[in-house]
C-alpha cells in the first residue's frame, strides 16, 4: 500500500510574489488554503487579496476538487471564477488564480519535466519592449484579411492542441518569422513545456526561449525583442544568436491583451500559454523577414486566441461539472434508499431523524430497527472523511449493523461483530464513530455503546440535559481485537434521547466578540442544547435552522445528522 503521507499534488507558482511550490498530501480529506493560522495551506499574511479562509481542496480516492470559500477576491480555475462553496474537479495542468498568484496544479514534483528557458535576464532586458494596444501600428489590408480569414477556424478549434497548431500557421504567415512554438510555463524558474512547434525545413537545432521575453509577456502584454545593426550589444547576445523574437500571451478571462486595470496597475489576469516566434541566427536577413506591423498583428491574434482558449476551457469545465453532478446526484439518490423514513412510531417509542450530506453524498447514517417486546434499536454513525469513499463504507457499515441488530438486538454483540467485519476491509485512513442503543419500554431502560462518537444527550421531561457518552470505546475498525461493552440507564416517561454527528457540533461560523472582532466559532453541543429549548413540534428543524444561522449558509462543511428518540 502506498505511503498515505506521500504528497500527491502540487500547486506550482507561475506568476506572483516569490514563494515555494506547495505540496498537498494525497490522503483523503480537506485542506483549507488562506492566510489564517488554522489553514493547512498557508499563504503569506501580507497577501491582502487572499482571504483568511480562501479556498478548500479535497482529495477523494486520488482525485482532487477545489471550492472557493466565499472569498472576497475569488478563486479562478482556468480563468473562470468559481461559485462560492461549489466543488469543481481539478485536473493535471489546470491554472488556479488566487491573486496575486497563478498556480499550476500538478501531480508530479516541480522540475521533473519540461525544458529550461534561456536565462538572458542580464543581457537582453534593455532589448525587450512591451507592445501596448495604444502603441501598435494599424494593420495593413493583407494582415487584416488574414485575421478575418482565420477567425472562424480559431473559434471552431475543438481542443487546445488543435488551436496551437492553427495559431502557429497563422502567426508565421502574418509575421514572417520562421520559427514558432506554442508553449506553457511550468514554474516561475523558467521551465516550459512545448505543446506544438514549427521550424523551417532543414533546421535541426532545437529552439531556445528567452526568459526575459516570457517574463515580460507574463504580465499580459506582447513582448518583442530585436537587435538592430546599430545596437551596441554584448558578445553574449551574439553567442545566443538572438536577432528577433515575439512572445504573445494567451490570457483567460475578460481582459484584453495589452490593457491595464482601471487604476493603471497590473490587472488580475491568468496567462494560460504563450505563442513564441523568432528567427534566430539570421542577422539582418531575419529582421528583413519581419513585417513592419507584425506586433500589431500579434496583439490582435493573441486577443482572438485567448478568447478561443477561454471558450475551450469553459466547455471542458462545464463538462466536468455536469459529470460530477450526475455522479453525485445518483449516489445521493441511491443513499436515500437505505435510510429509514424521517419519522415513525414503534410501540411506546417515536423518532425523528434527518441526515444532510455536506456535498451530495455523505458518510453519516442513522437507522431505526423495531424489535419485539416494545423495544427499538437506533444507531447513528459517522465515517471519517467525506464524499463517495466515505459513503461506500457507510453503506457497508449500516447494512451489516442493521442485519445484526434485527437478528438479536444485542448492542455489544452487534458492535463487536461489526468491528471484526470492518477492520480488515476499511482503507487505512478510514474508521467509523458510532452511537448505538436499544430502548426497552417494558424494562424502562436504555442500553447503549458510544464507540468514539461523544455526541449523545438525554433530555428529561423537565428540560434538563445529561450526556450519553459512557460505555466508550474506540471508533469501529481501528483495532480488530477491540472489545465493546454496553452500559444501561433508566428511562423516564416523556424523556428523549438526542444524538448528533460532528458535522453539527463542529460547524464553523463567524461570531462577533465583545471587542468587535469577528472570530471563527464552532456550533458546539451547547448550540444543540440551545436549539432544543425551542418548543416547536419539530426539534430537528429547530436545530438545523440554528445551525444555518450560525454558519451563515445552508452549504454545510460536513455531513450533518440528527436523531431523536422519544418515550
Amino acid at each position: 500500500m502506498p505511503d498515505p503521507r506521500q504528497p500527491s499534488a502540487y500547486l506550482i507558482p507561475l506568476t506572483g510574489p516569490d514563494i515555494a511550490a506547495i505540496e498537498m498530501p494525497g490522503t483523503d480529506g480537506s485542506l483549507t488554503l488562506g492566510r489564517h493560522e488554522e489553514c493547512q495551506i498557508k499563504l503569506p499574511p501580507d497577501a491582502d487579496k487572499v482571504s483568511r479562509f480562501h479556498a478548500r481542496f479535497d482529495a477523494v480516492g486520488g482525485n482532487w476538487r477545489v471550492a472557493d470559500l466565499n472569498s472576497r477576491w475569488g478563486t479562478f480555475l482556468n480563468g473562470m471564477k468559481l461559485p462560492a462553496n461549489t466543488d469543481m474537479p481539478v485536473h493535471e495542468g489546470d491554472l488556479l488564480r488566487i491573486t496575486p498568484w497563478t498556480f499550476s496544479f500538478r501531480t508530479t514534483p516541480p522540475a521533473h519535466r519540461g525544458l529550461q528557458s534561456q536565462n538572458d535576464l542580464n543581457i537582453s532586458q534593455t532589448l525587450v519592449r512591451s507592445v501596448r494596444v495604444d502603441q501598435a501600428r494599424p494593420l495593413g489590408e493583407d494582415l487584416m484579411s488574414l485575421l478575418l480569414e482565420s477567425a472562424a477556424g480559431i473559434h471552431a478549434a475543438g481542443d487546445e492542441a488543435g488551436l496551437a497548431t492553427l495559431l502557429i500557421d497563422i502567426a508565421t504567415r502574418g509575421t514572417g518569422l520562421t520559427n514558432a512554438a506554442y508553449i506553457k510555463s511550468l514554474d516561475s524558474a523558467g521551465r516550459i513545456e512545448i505543446i506544438a512547434s514549427r521550424q523551417p525545413a532543414g533546421v535541426t537545432s532545437p529552439m531556445t526561449f528567452s526568459r526575459s521575453l516570457l517574463i515580460t509577456a507574463s504580465h499580459g502584454e506582447v513582448a518583442e525583442l530585436s537587435v538592430n545593426e546599430s545596437d551596441n550589444v554584448s558578445q553574449s547576445i551574439v553567442q545566443m544568436k538572438i536577432d528577433t523574437a515575439i512572445c504573445v500571451p494567451l490570457i483567460l478571462g475578460a481582459r484584453s491583451v495589452g490593457k491595464q486595470a482601471d487604476d493603471g496597475t497590473e490587472a488580475d489576469i491568468t496567462v494560460a500559454a504563450y505563442l513564441y516566434l523568432d528567427s534566430r541566427g539570421g542577422g539582418l536577413a531575419a529582421q528583413r523577414m519581419l513585417r513592419p506591423n507584425a506586433s500589431a498583428f500579434c496583439l490582435a491574434l493573441g486577443r482572438m486566441a485567448g478568447l478561443a482558449l477561454a471558450n475551450i476551457k469553459r466547455l471542458e469545465m462545464e463538462k466536468r461539472s455536469a459529470l460530477l453532478d450526475l455522479d453525485l446526484k445518483a449516489g445521493a439518490e441511491a443513499q436515500r434508499w437505505i435510510f429509514p423514513q424521517r419519522s415513525g412510531s414503534f410501540g411506546s417509542f417515536s423518532y425523528l431523524g434527518e441526515s444532510r450530506p455536506g456535498r451530495f453524498v455523505g458518510g453519516d447514517f442513522f437507522d431505526v430497527i423495531p424489535l419485539p417486546d416494545d423495544r427499538i434499536a437506533v444507531a447513528l454513525g459517522d465515517v471519517s472523511g467525506k464524499g463517495i469513499p466515505a459513503s461506500v463504507l457507510m453503506t457497508a457499515t449500516q447494512g451489516f449493523l442493521h442485519a445484526a441488530l434485527a437478528e438479536h438486538g444485542d448492542v455489544a454483540r452487534a458492535l463487536n461483530a461489526l468491528n471484526r467485519f470492518i477492520n480488515p476491509r476499511r482503507p487505512e485512513n478510514k474508521f467509523v464513530t458510532m452511537w448505538v442503543g436499544v430502548f426497552d419500554g417494558r424494562a424502562k431502560s436504555l442500553t447503549y455503546i458510544d464507540a468514539g462518537h461523544g455526541y449523545g444527550l438525554m433530555r428529561t421531561p423537565t428540560g434538563a440535559m445529561r450526556a450519553l457518552d459512557a460505555g466508550g470505546g474506540l471508533p469501529i475498525g481501528v483495532i480488530e481485537e477491540a472489545i465493546y461493552e454496553a452500559v444501561s440507564v433508566e428511562l423516564e416517561a416523556g424523556c428523549q434521547a438526542v444524538i448528533v454527528s460532528d458535522g453539527i457540533v463542529e460547524q464553523f461560523g463567524m461570531v462577533m466578540t465583545n471587542s468587535g472582532n469577528l472570530v471563527r466559532d464552532q456550533f458546539e453541543i451547547a448550540g444543540v442544547e440551545r436549539s432544543l429549548r425551542d418548543t416547536t413540534a419539530d426539534p430537528i428543524q429547530s436545530i438545523f435552522t440554528s445551525l444555518f444561522a450560525h454558519a451563515k449558509t445552508q452549504d454545510l462543511s460536513d455531513d450533518a445528522t440528527v436523531l431523536i428518540v422519544r418515550w
